[in-house]
C-alpha cells in the first residue's frame, strides 16, 4: 500500500546514505497554538518558522502534558509522564529519570553525537540526573523550569539551597562535557539566552564531520516568562526587536511578538548552519512546544484553555516536522493522527536512526509509537488514545483525562478544571503596514 511504499523509499534512502540522518529536536518553552505568524494572520514576524512549516508537516492532534517537566521526561523516556513518575513540579529538583534508558543514550549507542542545549528540567539535585550523565556528550543550559532573567545568568537557583549563605548558593547556567560538570564562562553574562544557545547550536553543527550523525536537543528559553527567586520580570527580548512592533498597543503582546521574532532568528541561524554544512537534506527537524501556551501572554486559538489545564489548549500542542527527510509529496500539509510526546522515543531510535529499542529500558514498557511512517504516508496513526492523566495517589489535583478517537473525557472531583477561555491573537494594529516597517 501507499504507506509501505513511502516508508520503504525512506528506508532505502537511509540505507544508501553513508551515515544515519541527523535529528534536530527543538522544544520551545510555552509556545501557544496560535503564536506563530503563519497561524495568526502574520501578526507576528516569523518568516523562518513559517517557511519550515510550509516545507514540512504540521501535527494537528499532537499532545503533551499541561506543564513542562513531565512533558520533557516523557520525550526522553518514551513513557507517559505518569508512567515515568512525573506529575507536577512541586519538587522539581528531586525528579530524575535514572530508572530509564533515555533517547540520547540509545542514539549514542547507535553511533550518534548527542548534544543538549537550553532547558533541562528533568532533575538536577544529583549528578546522575544531569544531561551528560543521561546520555548527552555536552550540555550548555540551565536545570530549572525557568530562570530569573534571560540576560542576567547568575541569579541563584530558586528551588534549592534557599537557606545557604549568599556565597554558597548555586547559579543555574552550566557548560558540561561528559562527566565534567562546570559553570558557564562568566563572560557570557549579559548575553540574551537565545543568542547564547543559538551560537552554541551553530558551533556544534559546524563541527559535525561528513561521516558523523548528530542528535541535537535544542530547548530555548523563549517564550517562557523570566521568573524565579521571588520575582517575575515577564517576557524579555532585545529593545531593538520590541521596537519592530510600534503599532502594538498592549505591552504584553508587544513583548510577546518580539520574543517570537527572537525565536525565529534562532531558527534562521540553525537552519542556515545545517544547510551550510550540507546536513539539511539528511535532517529531520522536529519542533514542539512542551505544553499549551499560558493565557497571560500567549494564545491557543481555536482551542480553549491553556497551560496548567487539561483542556485542549493546555495539552494539544503546536508541533511540526520539517527538513530534507520529509517526502516532497507531504510538504506543506497537515497530519491529524493522534500523537503524543512519548512517541519521539521510537521515532528517533527506530524511525530515523534505524535502531531498535532494547527489551529492557525501564520498569515500564514504552508508551510511545513510531508514528513517522504514518506521518510520511498520511495514513492512520498507530495510536488510538492518549491518556493525559490517571487517577492515583501520586497526583493530588483530583483530575484525570483521556482522548480516545474523536472523544475527550475530563473527570474531576473538585468541580473545576481550570481556565477554559478561548484566546486568539488580537488585532494589534489598524494599519496595513506590518510591524511598522
Amino acid at each position: 500500500n501507499t504507506m509501505r511504499t513511502l516508508f520503504a523509499l525512506l528506508l532505502g534512502a537511509l540505507t544508501v546514505s553513508a551515515k544515519k540522518p541527523h535529528i534536530v529536536h527543538v522544544v520551545v518553552d510555552d509556545l501557544g497554538y496560535n503564536d506563530i505568524g503563519i497561524h495568526n494572520n502574520e501578526a507576528v514576524y516569523t518568516p523562518t518558522m513559517n517557511g519550515l512549516i510550509k516545507e514540512g508537516v504540521r501535527l494537528t492532534s499532537y499532545y503533551a502534558f499541561k506543564i513542562c517537566s513531565p512533558t520533557r521526561a516523557s520525550m526522553m523516556t518514551g513513557r507517559y509522564p505518569w508512567g515515568a513518575g512525573f506529575y507536577d513540579m512541586s519538587k522539581d529538583e528531586d525528579h530524575c529519570t535514572r530508572n530509564f534508558t533515555l533517547v540520547p543514550h540509545l542514539l549514542k549507542s547507535n553511533g550518534y553525537r548527542t548534544h543538549a542545549i537550553g532547558k533541562w528540567d528533568v532533575g538536577f539535585a544529583k549528578k546522575e540526573c544531569s544531561p551528560t550523565e543521561r546520555g548527552f556528550d555536552t550540555f550548555l543550559g540551565y536545570y530549572q523550569a525557568c530562570n530569573a532573567d534571560l540576560f542576567y545568568h547568575w541569579a541563584p537557583l530558586t528551588t534549592s539551597c534557599q537557606g545557604a549563605p549568599e556565597d554558597l548558593r548555586a547559579f543555574d547556567l552550566s557548560n558540561n562535557t561528559l562527566t565534567a560538570i562546570k559553570g558557564a564562562d562568566p563572560a557570557v553574562n549579559g548575553t540574551y539566552s537565545t543568542n547564547l544557545f543559538t551560537e552554541e547550536a551553530v558551533k556544534i553543527i559546524k563541527s559535525v564531520e561528513e561521516d558523523e550523525s548528530l542528535y541535537l536537543y535544542y530547548a530555548p528559553q523563549n517564550v517562557h516568562l523570566a521568573c524565579g527567586f521571588g520575582r517575575k520580570l515577564g517576557v524579555q527580548a532585545h529593545c531593538s526587536t520590541v521596537d519592530m512592533y510600534p503599532n502594538v498597543i498592549n505591552d504584553t503582546y508587544k513583548a510577546q511578538s518580539a520574543v517570537m521574532t527572537e525565536l525565529d532568528w534562532s531558527f534562521a541561524n540553525i537552519t542556515a548552519a545545517l544547510k551550510a554544512n550540507n546536513m539539511w537534506d539528511n535532517t529531520l527537524m522536529v519542533v514542539v512546544s512542551d505544553n499549551g501556551g499560558p493565557l497571560d501572554h500567549t494564545t491557543n486559538y481555536p482551542l480553549r484553555g491553556g497551560k496548567h489545564t487539561f483542556w485542549e489548549g493546555g495539552v494539544r500542542i503546536e508541533s511540526f516536522v520539517t527538513g530534507g527527510l520529509v517526502p516532497q509529496s507531504r510538504r506543506g500539509s497537515n497530519w491529524d493522527g493522534l500523537a503524543h510526546a512519548s512517541d519521539w522515543y521510537k521515532v528517533f531510535v527506530e524511525g530515523v536512526s534505524g535502531g531498535s529499542i532494547p527489551e529492557n529500558t525501564g520498569p515500564r514498557q514504552p508508551d510511545g509509537h513510531n508514528i513517522l511512517p504514518a506521518i510520511f504516508a498520511d495514513s492512520a496513526s498507530p495510536r488510538t488514545e492518549v491518556v493525559h492523566q490517571v487517577s492515583n495517589k501520586y497526583f493530588t489535583e483530583g483530575v484525570s483525562s483521556i482522548r480516545m478517537g474523536d472523544y475527550k473525557l475530563i473527570i474531576t472531583d473538585k468541580g473545576q478544571v481550570g481556565d477554559h477561555r478561548i484566546v486568539r491573537w488580537p488585532e494589534l494594529s489598524n494599519t496595513s503596514t506590518p510591524f511598522g516597517q
